[in-house]
């Protein structure tokens, strides 16, 4: 009975310490909906594919949506100039080093199924602004944020 007890306190310290840390006060500073003002590269002369899909700078102009209580949101891309336009849902955390992580989640699947997705260094995090740091291939791409409404925009 003892071996019984100690391996399910084992199993559950186990658990507990294997499970992403979130730092829940820079989360809750980032719910409501934002606009992405601008994508700013370290190199002029490169393109970037942002989520290996298409150039960085189509998400210029994009407004993304966060929700903290259950680490969802989604953001929707204005199109135009060879850029597509859609809603794309994603689910999300930062962690106490303030790493953003972004895992996009498509129509019918699951997060907890989606194994893969981005990693970001968030900075000058406050009420109005924010931005996200990425370094791809050597490059280092910063999206600047701007707070649109604490809530939802409808």
């Amino acid at each position: 009975m003892k071996k019984i007890i100690f391996l399910g306190i084992l199993s559950l310290f186990l658990v507990y310490s294997c499970k992403t840390t979130i730092d829940r006060s820079s989360q809750r500073q980032l719910i409501g909906t934002w606009n992405l003002d601008k994508v700013t590269y370290s190199d002029n002369f490169v393109k970037v594919k942002a989520f290996d899909e298409y150039d960085a700078q189509c998400l210029k102009n994009s407004t993304w949506y966060f929700v903290s209580n259950n680490n969802t949101g989604n953001f929707t891309l204005p199109g135009g100039n060879d850029c597509p336009s859609y809603t794309q849902k994603f689910t999300w955390y930062i962690d106490p080093q303030g790493m953003l992580g972004l895992k996009l989640i498509n129509e019918g699947e699951r997060a907890r199924k989606v194994t893969t997705g981005t990693i970001y260094q968030v900075q000058n995090i406050s009420d109005t602004e924010f931005n996200l740091n990425q370094v791809i291939s050597g490059v280092k791409i910063t999206y600047h944020f701007s707070q649109l409404s604490k809530g939802k925009l409808k």
